[in-house]
């Protein structure tokens, strides 16, 4: 009997474990099924934290071009309607070689209006507008998007070259419809006043597609000089020049006014400098695009009585002004546009 006692004793549980939680007493095994459920869901969090982030952060891509291409159309819409006047002069004497290259603009504008009337220096003005709006999209933002994020803000000057050129490339393929209508609606007053801007941006626009390969050549002989020229040294002489040797910053805490004067000055030399470069393909380009009795005219007919390419250089000293007029007020805009948006 004693022993049955002291059995139930040894076999009944203490007070004190009974006291302590359930299952205390034992050291449980280890669960990995838990553990590999925890371990999946931390890693998935991690990845939908970092595809979050890669999605702010192609947002904030993606907005930035936009502010780069609206900077970019702003200015180049601006600066090249302002000089509208200088440009239908420019084409005229291109266009008319009993025109006197020698004369001064304002002698040929006098001109031009006793023959043809005031509103002769605004037609083209449409074209002019929506297609450098257009294009000036393309050139600003196209070049500032390969700069900043494929060649990391801009590398050496082959890359800003390279970026220059492919960004004209795209923005003078949309311009070649309008800068076609704008030649000939400069050219021809009965053209003018019988084609309205679309009508003749659609025809042009036909005939384009038709020769595409001859009709890109003029303009790209123009317009990517003209670009990489501009859009390069003017990037050299703020950043790597300004900026970099003299250190001359503007905003708040820099020289707002030297840096403005000193940047205009870059403005000036660049827009000098892209002139000189794509006058050639200037004066081809407009010659290409007009008509003279219902034909176009011939590259041949560019080169003038002795027989040199000189002729390729007719209308320079009436474009220079104009194109530094464009070249200071699209560069400085732009600028503008472009600090305004945060970018």
């Amino acid at each position: 009997m004693m022993m049955r006692v002291r059995l139930g004793a040894m076999l009944r549980p203490s007070s004190s474990s009974s006291s302590s939680p359930k299952g205390q007493h034992l050291s449980p095994l280890p669960q990995k099924g838990k553990k590999k459920k925890k371990r999946k869901f931390t890693k998935t969090r991690t990845t939908r934290a970092s595809l979050q982030e890669l999605h702010n952060g192609e947002e904030e891509i993606v907005l930035a071009v936009l502010k780069y291409f609206s900077a970019g159309g702003i200015g180049c819409f601006a600066s090249h309607c302002l000089s509208v006047p200088l440009d239908v002069i420019k084409t005229k004497v291109q266009l008319n070689p009993e025109l006197n290259s020698n004369a001064s603009a304002r002698e040929l504008a006098q001109k031009i209006v006793k023959d043809e009337g005031a509103r002769a220096l605004t037609r083209g003005l449409g074209a002019t507008f929506f297609g450098y709006l257009i294009q000036g999209g393309c050139k600003y933002g196209g070049f500032e998007t390969l700069k900043r994020y494929y060649f990391h803000g801009g590398g050496n000057i082959a890359q800003l070259v390279l970026a220059a050129m492919v960004a004209e490339a795209v923005g003078s393929f949309a311009l070649v419809p309008f800068e076609r209508a704008r030649v000939k609606i400069v050219e021809s007053e009965t053209y003018a006043r019988e084609k309205s801007l679309f009508a003749a941006v659609g025809e042009e626009f036909d005939a384009f597609l038709e020769d595409i390969a001859e009709s890109l050549l003029p303009v790209y002989l123009k317009m990517i000089p003209y670009t990489a020229v501009q859009l390069v040294s003017y990037d050299v002489l703020v950043n790597g020049f300004v900026k970099g040797t003299l250190g001359v910053y503007g905003g708040e805490e820099g020289d707002g006014e030297l840096f403005f004067a000193l940047r205009l000055m870059s403005a000036i030399a660049a827009g000098v400098l892209a002139t000189v470069a794509s006058q050639p393909g200037d004066t081809i380009m407009t010659r290409r695009y007009c008509k003279e009795d219902e034909e176009e005219k011939e590259c041949e007919a560019f080169v003038d009585d002795d027989n040199s390419v000189s002729g390729l250089f007719v209308g320079l000293r009436q474009r220079i002004p104009m194109t530094v007029l464009i070249v200071v007020t699209q560069l400085i805009t732009v600028d503008y546009v472009k600090e305004s948006l945060g970018v």
